[in-house]
């Protein structure tokens, strides 16, 4: 009987001993995982700047949380009761941080126009970024000659090309370059044309004003004035000359030797000892109505 009577009490105990057992303190629940049907999940280790720095052992400093027994780990969601931003709203703020967006130009606006013609002003102008008077030139070619230059370890070869620009209103120039390709000789000379630009003194009637002679090497030049309508009575780079200058009506004779780069420079010496007639008024000081007396 008294074995029966402690046996009963150890029944009646229990459940005091399980609630009793529940109020167990987080040490306690890390010492036994499986207390009151919870399972906690193990602490995080996490290393701090003095343990990193100086080799000491990690620390611990998340708590553990309770889980429900046979429940998977809760993984963190985000409220979705919350609105969205809008359009307006993020566009806002953005303004307030970074200021307006570039909305980019309108179609039918000026502003590309303007900004095109101070880029070309920048790049395709002179050093002061002002119009480039050279970009109206037009440029012909008159000779391009395979030329071979004898070295001590052989020969080597080359093109020489010779251009003449002009823009048709009194300007013109000679020059000659050589070079490995066909197209970086012609840019060079084109180049070198455009440094020894020289003015050509016309009438009204697009003509000289009276004739003159030019000699370059063994090439000799013999210009000469002409009626309106005559046209350019010429030939050869002498010709090339004279047209891109702008004379209309022009005669031109090639004497001597027949190399185009001689003659076209006979040609701008030539065009060099010419003079307007108001120039000759004002050296001999008269007016130039006494010219003709």
């Amino acid at each position: 009987m008294a074995a029966n009577a402690f046996l009963a009490n150890r029944l009646t105990a229990a459940p005091s001993l399980a609630s009793a057992s529940c109020s167990h303190t987080s040490s306690a629940l890390e010492a036994s995982p499986a207390v009151c049907g919870v399972v906690t999940r193990p602490a995080a280790p996490t290393m701090s700047l003095s343990s990193a720095m100086w080799g000491m052992k990690l620390q611990t400093s998340v708590a553990p949380k309770p889980v429900k027994a046979g429940s998977s780990i809760a993984v963190a969601a985000y409220d979705d009761d919350e609105e969205e931003e809008s359009e307006e709203d993020i566009t806002a703020a953005y303004e307030a941080l970074y200021g307006k967006a570039f909305e980019g130009l309108k179609k039918g606006s000026s502003d590309d126009d303007n900004l095109g013609d101070e880029s070309r002003g920048r790049r395709g102008g002179d050093r002061r970024g002002g119009k480039n008077t050279e970009d109206k030139m037009e440029e012909r070619v008159v000779q391009i000659r395979r030329v071979t230059k004898v070295v001590k370890g052989g020969k080597q070869m080359s093109f020489r090309a010779v251009v003449v620009i002009g823009d048709k209103k009194g300007t013109v120039g000679v020059g000659v370059g050589s070079a490995k390709e066909v197209i970086t000789a012609v840019q060079k000379s084109a180049t070198d044309a455009r440094r020894h630009l020289v003015t050509v003194p016309m009438t009204k009637y697009l003509t000289f004003p009276h004739r003159a002679d030019g000699e370059y090497g063994a090439a000799k030049v013999m210009l000469r004035p002409a009626a309106t309508g005559t046209g350019v009575i010429a030939g050869g780079a002498v010709r090339v000359v004279l047209e891109l200058a702008g004379v209309e009506n022009a005669l031109g004779k090639e004497l001597g030797s027949k190399n185009p780069l001689n003659n076209a420079r006979a040609v701008v010496e030539a065009v060099g000892k010419m003079k307007q007639f108001r120039d000759v008024a004002r050296d001999r000081g008269i007016p130039m109505e006494e010219l003709w007396k």
